[in-house]
């Protein structure tokens, strides 16, 4: 009975320790967009009627490339006028869809550290219940050894999911930026030239996944075609953001897979092993005594 408490008691601490708002940035597991939230606050409750009232030196929360984009659209309806309204609320509607896209990475990789979690608590708790079950003596240090190893497991889980998350979706959030700074600011008295160094479009050559190579193809001539022919190019990078909606869907679903095999892999490597040894020593120790 004492061992289940112990145990729903490391796993809701766990989940609790995951999931606070107030855990520091450098935890790994903190996938929450606390100032994604903040940001959509912001543009709930901004007027535009009231937008001279705005300082210059305002406090807007840091978000992605949102920010950014809403810092240019402020500025030039400081200096030139203008009602950029209808490009804030696809800002708004931009962010709420990407904070829904972080909110689904966040469950997958949660349910991974809960079920390595869980796996770890269970292990332990075997290795105290038989120790204290069965008169054995196993040195602390093949105790300690089990425990830094399935440690060093825990430990490459965050740079394993950093590295999977860069994966499939480092290039995808450049293309999103791309998209949205050009539709954001296609209304705006810019040049061309000015929007597109805005929405850093040359870093295009830098993508070269093969699944995205349709969608950067055509964005490089609708960028080319904007800069050589004028004119309104939105209907073109309305097309292309619904393709990459789809193919981000596609990605996160490998996403999920590649998360299913890495558990398994550190399960195999460090857990399963772990629990064998200790197996292994106690049967060893239970010989000597016959």
């Amino acid at each position: 009975m004492l061992s289940i408490l112990v145990y729903l008691l490391i796993i809701t601490a766990l989940a609790l320790w995951v999931g606070h708002p107030a855990v520091s940035h450098s935890n790994s597991l903190n996938l929450q967009n606390n100032t994604g939230e903040a940001l959509e606050c912001w543009l709930k409750n901004f007027q535009w009627g009231n937008r001279s009232e705005v300082p210059a030196n305002h406090y807007l929360p840091k978000y992605k490339f949102y920010t950014e984009v809403i810092e240019v659209l402020l500025n030039l309806a400081r200096k030139m006028g203008g009602n950029y309204q209808e490009s804030l609320l696809f800002l708004r509607e931009g962010l709420q869809s990407d904070r829904q896209f972080e909110k689904k990475i966040k469950e997958a990789v949660i349910g991974t550290w809960l079920q390595i979690g869980m796996i770890s608590a269970l292990t332990w708790m075997f290795i105290i219940g038989a120790l204290s079950l069965i008169d054995v003596k196993i040195p602390l240090m093949k105790l300690a050894m089990i425990f830094f190893w399935q440690a060093l497991g825990c430990s490459l889980l965050p740079f394993l999911l950093a590295k999977l998350r860069r994966h499939y979706f480092g290039d995808i959030g450049k293309i999103w930026k791309m998209l949205y700074v050009l539709r954001s600011l296609a209304k705006v008295p810019l040049s061309r030239s000015e929007i597109l160094t805005l929405a850093c479009v040359q870093e295009l050559k830098a993508i070269t996944q093969k699944s995205l190579e349709a969608i950067v193809e055509k964005l490089k001539d609708t960028c080319q075609r904007a800069l050589k022919q004028g004119g309104n190019y939105e209907d073109d990078v309305k097309y292309l953001m619904g393709e990459l909606r789809f193919q981000e869907k596609w990605h996160f679903e490998l996403f999920e897979k590649r998360l299913v095999v890495i558990k398994l892999a550190l399960l195999s490597v460090f857990f399963l092993p772990s629990y064998l040894a200790f197996v292994f020593l106690l049967l060893g120790d239970l010989m000597l005594l016959m």
